[in-house]
């Protein structure tokens, strides 16, 4: 099978698996935002800050690096296995001695226990790296898929059991606690390679090189992504960062889902053939293409109908929430296509690059929560829209030059797809404004008629304008699923 043909069947891999995982853990959040409180919720951000933080360090980019590796030996393999697990088990003891600290950073005593039981996800998952790494290299993602699905489905279901029994935030806590042994154990079922007891240092020399840098950047990154939460956290309640982080969860389930999905393949098949820029680009703009056929109306149908969507899915009780997913749904559009840059750093071997321009965002970000946070969550949200929107060229301009694309080749191929979208996000949101004056509309009725108006206008204008991309969708379905021979469904 080619190259090409096997990216295209772990894509459809790939995509079923996340559709299905989105579908459920939307449905989960859907429930536990009823059955828990914005409280809740926030009190687990502010832990999340610190425990992204931890995960930076967790395999210091060595699986990247095993994943670029051209002929990675035995000895990385075991080597890298064991480093993980005595890695995951300093962090978690780090984080439990460093319990207190953070609970009195945030004046939350409660913090503490929740600290010290999530520290303990970080030394369970890591007995699954190596062997994600290796899915991940030999393009196998019909293995990763099947474990992400129960880690998410049942791990969920554990959540929602807890809340509807009065557990509280530790339905959350548990809920992460649950999904890590799944991560970490059930690769084990689906990996032939097992470790072996040999641990070589110069080994892991090889690939830190590359892991380092890498490293580098998540460790700014990590910052950038979670400064607001930080900052909300610490100067204004833990139940407006509920708000917060429950609308920028939001804004990040495309990004979780559709871009990650495609990434996840992306980046090992680009690796592949890094040395074709040819081929790297016309790969590179076919998955941002199909991304954004996604996630373009996804984000403009949530601007237009946010007020109905957040009442009715999640309950009254997160009313605040509605301004700040109107703003952070721009965003969304913009780091679904954005954040593919980082397949062309890492599959380029310029870690080193991305890990420097990672700095300079994330210095212009922090300066740009600091000024919003005069203005509470709102003024986040909306300084945080307004840096992204300046900085998206830049970061293109930068990673193009690695590939020898240009902008406008890149940009030029969304024009049929963004006008659609935002025709459609037009429609729903005038047929919005209509039917809320309209006394017999409730809330629900609303939202069912503005999405079936927005997926028929979409799908219609889409047709007439960009009719390629169904086809090529089709086939990638029918090649997955439909084969003689080869059938799934």
């Amino acid at each position: 099978m080619t190259l090409t043909k096997r990216t295209i069947k772990n894509v459809g891999w790939s995509g079923v698996s996340q559709a299905i995982r989105l579908l459920g853990q939307f449905a989960i959040t859907a429930i536990l935002a009823r059955l828990l409180t914005p409280k809740d919720f926030g009190l687990i951000a502010m832990v999340v800050v610190f425990t992204n933080f931890v995960t930076v360090f967790r395999d210091f980019g060595l699986a990247a690096a095993l994943i670029q590796c051209e002929e990675p030996t035995e000895e990385h393999l075991s080597s890298m296995f064991w480093l993980n697990i005595l890695t995951g088990l300093i962090l978690a003891l780090v984080l439990s001695a460093l319990a207190p600290t953070i609970a009195n950073f945030y004046h939350e005593d409660k913090l503490v226990l929740i600290i010290i039981v999530l520290a303990s996800t970080f030394f369970t998952s890591s007995f699954g790296i190596v062997q994600n790494a290796l899915f991940m290299k030999e393009l196998n993602y019909k293995s990763i898929a099947i474990i992400w699905t129960l880690a998410v489905i049942i791990s969920g279901a554990v959540a929602v059991i807890l809340a509807y029994n009065g557990f509280g935030v530790w339905s959350l806590v548990y809920q992460q606690v649950v999904s890590s042994i799944f991560l970490g154990f059930l690769p084990w079922a689906f990996c032939k390679w097992k470790p072996k007891f040999l641990f070589r240092w110069r080994k892991i020399k090889e690939l830190l090189g590359y892991g380092l840098h890498l490293t580098g950047f998540n460790l700014v990154n990590y910052f950038s992504r979670n400064l607001d939460n930080l900052l909300i956290g610490k100067f204004l309640s833990s139940t407006s960062l509920g708000f917060y982080n429950f609308a920028y969860q939001l804004m990040t389930f495309p990004l979780n889902s559709i871009s990650s999905t495609i990434g996840q393949v992306m980046f090992p098949s680009l690796s592949i053939i890094k040395n074709d820029k040819e081929k790297v680009r016309n790969a590179y703009l076919k998955a941002t293409s199909y991304i954004a056929v996604v996630t373009f109306p996804l984000m403009l149908g949530l601007l237009a109908i946010a007020p109905q969507f957040i009442r009715v899915i999640f309950g009254a009780q997160w009313e605040r929430s509605i301004f700040l997913v109107q703003i952070l749904a721009i965003i969304g559009l913009i780091q679904s296509i954005s954040t593919t840059v980082g397949w062309i750093f890492q599959s380029q071997g310029r870690t080193k690059i991305m890990f420097w321009w990672g700095i300079i965002t994330t210095v212009i970000l922090a300066g740009a929560f600091v000024l919003g946070l005069r203005w509470d969550i709102e003024g986040v949200a909306i300084a945080y829209a307004v840096t992204v929107i300046l900085l998206t060229y830049p970061s293109f301009l930068i990673t193009f030059k690695l590939i020898d694309l240009r902008f406008s080749q890149f940009i030029k191929q969304f024009r049929f797809i963004f006008l659609s979208a935002a025709v459609m996000g037009g429609v729903m949101f005038g047929l919005r404004l209509v039917l809320e004056n309209t006394m017999w509309a409730k809330d629900l009725i609303i939202l069912i008629l503005t999405i079936i108006l927005g997926i028929i206008s979409y799908i219609g204008l889409l047709l007439i304008l960009e009719k390629t991309i169904f086809k090529e969708v089709f086939q990638l379905i029918k090649s997955n699923f439909f084969q003689k021979g080869n059938r799934t469904l």
